[in-house]
């Protein structure tokens, strides 16, 4: 007994200690996102307050909100290109890359260009999510206090992934989907134990408490369908009148995701070609056109929180819809490929809520047509493509699941959930797509080796 006992109290106390220090990179994370978000929704009201202020007319306006935008977007290019480059894009591939001790984390510099850079380019209103940026500062914060702390490499994968996990946590109000996300779509790199488990889980909780109730922000998306299982989806007596549908969507989704991915490559490596100067003038012209959509038709700018809502609050065509979908799709890719902080996150949820919505009231109206009496809501199919896409694209459907299910309050849904993203991730795979965020990896590491700390 004298033997073991040692030994095994300094297991507790390395243990407790990891789960002290990663409660504080969940606080800190919590709050430094809670912050972010607040000064983004500020920057964005602020944007389009000048504009119509300086200018009553509306074309004067407009103006001036693409004057205003492609300023925000080219001082934000050039903050990340002189002094961060691993700052610009979502930063989550440089998060994987860290843990598999692939890339370095300068903490200090990446977390102020991420936060400034960030409120730039989300203020201008180009369409990216904010969750890249908290989940890449997040994990700056794990890695400063492992740092800090000296931790060995153990502990500092833990605490950096912890900062990750409670980084998503805060951007979406979902802790279980920030510990799922780790687990599952950084399962290659993150050090799976039992202490690790648990501190990104306590990271996660924190942060989420931390941005809720200390803050008092909301999640990014606070919808509540209040829609129930039996009343979507009537089980067991209709269930597999309506399996079908489901695979079909997980189907078309999957086939969307791979697309997605590929064309997303394509843009950011016609980019690669360019000179420094070409690509500061692009994005300032992605910051011109996203500020004056910012101030004429806001549902095709911003991250997608209020398009996401707007597509549940009322009913809408095909056709709508339909643009809606490609000029949101074009503008995802050409926002990312721009250079700036930012992440594709937010804005796949809300193509996928596009693509659903869309696949739902084409469902319904033809199943109509042929007296079939089902009782379907085509909000609920909006949903699950939000899952849906998010599987496609990063391979990670219990994310996806339990992301949409904490984002909604619609976790009556999970069953439908299930079905569609297996069936959408399982047909990606199948296709030969890999992970966007391992694919933006493979990237970063091939550009490293022709200029170290090349731009993501």
């Amino acid at each position: 007994m004298s033997q073991t006992g040692p030994p095994q109290e300094s297991a507790i106390a390395s243990a407790l200690r990891i789960y002290l220090l990663a409660a504080l990179v969940g606080l800190l994370s919590g709050a430094l996102g809670s912050v972010f978000h607040y000064i983004v929704e500020k920057a964005v009201a602020l944007h389009t307050t000048i504009a119509s202020s300086l200018a009553g007319a509306v074309p004067a306006a407009a103006l001036v909100a693409a004057l205003l935008g492609a300023v925000m977007a080219a001082a934000s290019y050039l903050l990340v290109k002189r002094y961060a480059p691993e700052a610009g894009g979502s930063g989550i591939q440089e998060i994987e890359g860290a843990l598999g001790g692939l890339r370095p984390i300068r903490w200090l510099r990446v977390m102020v260009v991420k936060f400034v850079g960030g409120l730039l380019a989300i203020g201008a209103g180009l369409v990216l999510g904010r969750e890249g940026p908290t989940i890449h500062m997040g994990g700056c914060i794990g890695r400063m206090i492992s740092e800090k702390m000296r931790l060995g490499a153990d502990g500092a994968n833990t605490l950096l992934a912890a900062g990750a996990g409670a980084g998503l946590s805060t951007a979406f109000g979902a802790p279980l989907a920030g510990v799922l996300f780790v687990t599952e779509e950084m399962r290659g790199r993150f050090k799976y134990t039992f202490v690790s488990l648990h501190a990104v889980a306590l990271a996660s909780f924190l942060a989420n408490v931390m941005n809720a109730q200390v803050f008092g922000i909301g999640p990014l998306l606070p919808i509540d369908l209040k829609i129930s299982t039996a009343a979507s989806i009537p089980f067991p007596a209709e269930f597999f009148g309506f399996l079908p549908l489901h695979i079909f969507l997980g189907l078309i989704v999957g086939v969307f995701g791979v697309g997605f991915n590929a064309v997303m490559l394509r843009t950011l490596s016609l980019l690669d070609r360019c000179g420094p100067l070409t690509k500061l003038g692009f994005a300032a012209c992605m910051g011109a056109v996203a500020g004056a959509l910012l101030l004429l038709a806001p549902t095709f700018a911003g991250g997608g929180d209020h398009l996401v809502q707007s597509v549940f609050a009322k009913p809408t065509t095909i056709a709508f819809l339909l643009v809606l979908l490609v000029v949101r799709t074009g503008m995802t890719f050409l926002s990312y490929s721009s250079g700036v902080p930012g992440g594709i996150f937010a804005p796949m949820l809300a193509i996928g809520s596009v693509l659903g919505m869309g696949f739902g009231v084409t469902a319904l109206n033809v199943l109509t047509g042929l007296d079939m009496n089902l009782d379907m809501h085509p909000d609920a199919y909006a949903l699950v493509a939000m899952g849906a896409l998010f599987a496609a694209t990063v391979r990670a459907p219990l994310t996806g699941i339990v992301l949409v299910a904490e984002l909604t309050a619609s976790f009556a849904l999970i069953p439908t959930l299930i079905v569609t993203c297996i069936v959408a991730s399982i047909t990606a795979q199948l296709m030969g797509s890999k992970p966007i965020y391992e694919s933006l990896l493979d990237r970063t590491l091939e550009a490293e080796k022709k200029s170290p700390l090349s731009r993501t």
